[in-house]
């Protein structure tokens, strides 16, 4: 645990479930000294207020200030009453997509509260993810507009295809501006240095009950890698990120971990699986088989990795990750050099709406966008560094 009462307050309340050992530890810290605004800031930055006011309602309210407790509530009641209308869309997505041939899967959001969470209300969802063949994306779009939903910005056809082929999501957003669902194709952006598709996970999947329907998903050792691999495109920047990966591993005890193993073998991606398991030990003591803690403790990166993962998740930054220091985590955590390089060489060379929106070229040249974005990422970064240098040689 920490030296601070507020995170280890915080991370004993990163649960569903707490045992009597936890409420313990959870009524001794209540009654250190706790700054609540800071507690408060801190589990709304990382996504865990409902866990943390569910958790202390069950153990001992009355050590909350009354109106901490109510701020607490509120926000736990109005994440419900979210939740509820995010599921009610995602049905009628699932709906329309299935009426219409097109094979969908949910991620993470309302599917992963109500299945693993056990509750809606438990778990924070800003949005839709859903997963679709590459095929199917620009019929999506169109069919989600019969549900009111626009994308973000609009491209030309030629300049569409181009994106479907460089990027891996599009941004739709309902006009009551309720409700963003973002469309996947890939499981993993270009701009990580392992790409992935639907395809890499669509044969095997299973089938589970969600909202009075039955919908299809993933196998647990499948979301246990797809969220391994969520966290460390975002750097896991968040502490719910680890929460998910714990709770997924709490509620499947039959996971099969020789068969996971095998499969983030062969895609390239051990070091992030064992990274999401290390986090998950680590900072919310999940059980792992001796096995797999095994494997875990054997890569050093891995767990150089997880100190660096930790030292900022409670450090009080307001901005995120640079592209840079994103870019380093990228490399540490990638297992295969191939896979870095690649990562290098779609960073510098793959046109995005960035060269698209403001250099409008006719598709009988569109091929330029291949150099002008190399140019305008080298001018763009090429800034960011002199004006760190010039910082650095004006207050050394």
């Amino acid at each position: 645990m920490s030296n601070r009462p507020e995170v280890d307050l915080l991370l004993c309340c990163a649960r569903t479930s707490l045992d009597s050992k936890r409420m313990d530890r959870v009524r001794n810290l209540l009654h250190s000294q706790i700054d609540w605004p800071q507690l408060i800031q801190m589990a709304s930055a990382h996504g865990l207020t409902p866990l943390l006011y569910y958790n202390l309602q069950k153990t001992s309210p009355d050590l909350v200030p009354p109106t901490t407790l109510d701020q607490l509530r509120n926000h736990f009641l109005s994440n419900a009453a979210r939740n509820i209308f995010l599921a009610d869309e995602l049905n009628k997505i699932i709906n329309l997509f299935e009426a219409q041939g097109i094979s969908a899967l949910p991620l993470k959001g309302p599917v992963l509260a109500s299945c693993v969470y056990g509750n809606l209300a438990l778990r924070v969802s800003s949005d839709l993810d859903i997963l679709v063949h590459k095929r199917d994306v620009l019929k999506a779009k169109d069919l989600l507009a019969s549900l009111d939903y626009r994308p973000k910005f609009s491209l030309p056809p030629a300049q569409e295809e181009a994106f479907l082929d460089s990027h891996d999501e599009l941004f739709l957003i309902h006009k009551s501006g309720k409700a963003l669902v973002e469309l996947h194709w890939r499981i993993t952006p270009r701009d990580f240095p392992l790409v992935l598709s639907f395809e890499h996970f669509a044969g095997r999947l299973e089938h589970i009950p969600f909202e009075s329907r039955i919908i299809p998903t993933f196998t647990p050792e499948d979301y246990l890698l797809i969220l391994s691999l969520h966290g460390s495109m975002h750097c896991w920047e968040q502490l719910n990120w680890v929460c998910d990966v714990a709770e997924l591993i709490r509620v499947h005890k039959e996971i099969d971990w020789d068969q996971l193993m095998k499969k983030a073998i062969s895609l390239g991606c051990k070091r992030i699986l064992l990274l999401g398991l290390f986090l998950a030990r680590d900072l919310l003591e999940t059980d792992l088989p001796a096995g797999v803690l095994k494997k875990v403790q054997e890569d050093p990166a891995v767990k150089s990795l997880a100190n660096s993962v930790r030292q900022r998740l409670f450090q009080k930054v307001e901005a995120p990750l640079g592209i840079l220091e994103r870019s380093l985590f990228y490399w540490k955590v990638s297992g295969r050099l191939r896979h870095r390089v690649g990562y290098c060489l779609r960073l510098v060379f793959t046109p995005t709406v960035g060269d698209w929106k403001p250099i409008p070229l006719p598709p009988s040249v569109s091929f330029l966008y291949y150099l002008i974005h190399p140019l305008r990422v080298a001018g763009k970064y090429g800034r960011i560094c002199l004006r760190r240098l010039f910082l650095k040689e004006t207050f050394s």
